[in-house]
């Protein structure tokens, strides 16, 4: 009997522990879908962090500029040796862009060839490029990546990819379905949100409100607290597999009450419907509100300017109510 049951108690260690590996591998495999790469690694966030992945991916680390604004790498880009260069914005030390360059080529036919090469790949990865001014430019909606050549003077040339992010680190805008580098929001006739929302060049939100907050990783906030009337609430986000907020959840102990907000998108990832819940202290609903959007416009981000919200409204012990409210709204973005 004891050999049964020690080996029984073995066997669920091992279940354990590869369950324990699976979901280690899970969170280590998960991907911000909301940033640019760079050979695989979110380019974005505290350079420390990046340094870290790049090093797992076997580049070295050979140097840094005298301002600790560039630090320099060695390894393989796309099979061939190349050297990297990080630039890091300080004072926070975020990364800021990659810089590579692969050579010296001493022969046109050579360069033509790898650049060909390096074309080809990024296509794959990144899609169709466009030519200008003498650079091949792959434009994407989180970042760009410029390549070129440049004669060093001496007979010889290089091939030089630069990548540049333009997304904030921060993304405090997803949270109200919003693309691109927004600075402020302007609603009239607001009903879930706020008639103004300011975001930081970094991406947070300047909503004083929201204190104590806690990010993962990417930059998602996932939890925040908010000082009410009946005391503080604890608030906690959630995200599906492309990063879009599905579930808000309000919690306050002092009056036994719990608001949970749930998201549903349509295909361009705006928010179509918005379902609230309020529960009691027994866990029963006790009211609800469904709102129903119906964008008529936006702006050259995607970004909706003009809404048709049909709301539904039910309390406990009244019949529901339903009424309609024509939304409109101004974005100013950081780069404008």
């Amino acid at each position: 009997m004891h050999y049964l049951c020690s080996t029984m108690m073995k066997k669920l260690l091992i279940l354990l522990l590869i369950l324990a590996g699976m979901t280690s591998v899970q969170a280590q495999s998960r991907r911000d879908t909301r940033c640019m790469d760079f050979m695989g690694i979110p380019l974005e966030g505290p350079v420390d962090s990046f340094v870290v992945a790049l090093k797992e991916k076997g580049f070295t680390e050979w140097g840094n500029s005298d301002d600790g604004e560039d630090l320099y790498f060695r390894g393989d880009y796309y099979g061939i040796r190349a050297k990297v260069m990080v630039n890091v914005q300080l004072p926070n030390r975020f990364v800021q862009s990659v810089y590579v360059t692969i050579g010296p080529y001493r022969t046109k036919d050579m360069l033509t060839r790898n650049h060909t090469y390096f074309l080809n790949k990024l296509e794959k990865e990144y899609g169709e490029y466009i030519a200008r001014g003498g650079a091949e430019y792959f434009m994407g909606e989180y970042g760009d990546i410029k390549v070129s050549e440049n004669n060093n003077g001496n007979g010889s040339s290089d091939l030089n990819f630069f990548y540049m992010p333009s997304t904030p680190f921060y993304k405090d805008a997803i949270i109200f379905g919003l693309k691109g580098h927004v600075q402020e929001v302007t609603t009239e006739n607001a009903v879930a949100e706020n008639p103004l929302e300011r975001f930081a060049r970094n991406g947070k939100m300047e909503n004083p409100d929201i204190t104590e907050r806690k990010y993962d990783a990417y930059g998602y906030l996932i939890q925040g607290k908010m000082l009410e009337r009946q005391g503080m609430s604890i608030i906690n986000y959630e995200y599906d597999a492309q990063n879009r907020l599905v579930k808000r959840t309000l919690t306050n102990k002092a009056a036994n009450i719990t608001y949970i907000h749930e998201y549903v998108y349509n295909e361009k990832d705006e928010i179509l419907n918005l379902d609230q819940k309020v529960f009691d202290e027994t866990n029963e609903c006790v009211m609800s509100i469904n709102m129903r959007n119906k964008y008529e416009d936006h702006d050259d981000m995607g970004n909706w300017t003009r809404n048709a919200l049909n709301i539904v409204y039910w309390e406990k012990g009244a019949q529901s109510q339903t009424t309609n409210v024509i939304q409109t709204r101004k974005i100013r973005y950081w780069d404008e």
